[in-house]
């Protein structure tokens, strides 16, 4: 079975479309599944659209927690809900679409973790400060760990849960995306990268200057404890 895992923070707008996307998807593709969703405090309608879409449809699961946790908590929670053998992490933007996902998942077949890139596509369409704050990121996580993943903040991952239940996630923020992958390698588990278009629709729930230096000192905190 799959679990689609979707984190949500004031996303009213677009949660309906994501889902019906997704579902009718999933539908004709005849794959089993649940989909969860996470709301992270959201101040808009985010949690009523969900909780609306969950008692219309068995397969979907809503959540919520209150204050606002983070990113990295919300995907913690997200995990520990999910039950199925395969779990897939999305945004709930769609970013890459929802028609490649038997792709993903036929190279799962020989992978523990696989993740779809948008920036090894030429094709992707990415706002110039955002692709450029994310190299910078992706160098300094290199220099650090020589990370070999290049999007590390994927909006579309697709874990084996046996990959996912041997890791040891603490990560409250965006920081959970390093954390995750500094993990995966220190294990020796399979991650396989795919080069996907990407087409950024202007939600985002990230901000460079509000959330770009957090991630900045928590990364070198996690490098200082894998040196200890």
């Amino acid at each position: 079975m799959l679990s689609l895992v979707i984190p949500v923070y004031n996303a009213q707008g677009i949660i309906q479309n994501s889902y019906n996307t997704l579902s009718r998807y999933l539908d004709t593709a005849g794959y089993e599944y649940e989909i969860i969703f996470e709301d992270d405090a959201s101040i808009d309608s985010s949690k009523a659209v969900l909780e609306a879409i969950s008692r219309d449809n068995p397969r979907v699961r809503a959540f919520s927690h209150y204050p606002n946790q983070g990113l990295g908590y919300t995907l913690r929670q997200l995990f520990r809900r999910a039950s199925g053998d395969i779990i897939i992490c999305l945004d709930i933007d769609l970013p890459f679409g929802i028609t490649c996902l038997g792709s993903l998942l036929k190279e799962a077949e020989g992978a523990d973790v696989v993740l779809a890139s948008r920036y090894l596509s030429t094709e992707s369409k990415i706002p110039f400060l955002r692709k450029i704050s994310s190299k910078l990121y992706y160098f300094f996580c290199k220099a650090l760990f020589n990370i070999t993943v290049r999007d590390i903040g994927s909006g579309l991952v697709v874990f084996k849960r046996r990959a996912l239940e041997s890791l040891r996630l603490n990560a409250r923020g965006f920081d959970i995306h390093i954390e995750l992958f500094v993990q995966l390698e220190n294990k020796g588990l399979r991650v396989k990268e795919i080069t996907l278009p990407y087409n950024y629709n202007g939600y985002s729930t990230f901000s460079i200057l509000r959330h770009g230096p957090a991630i900045v000192v928590n990364t070198l905190k996690l490098w200082l404890r894998q040196l200890r």
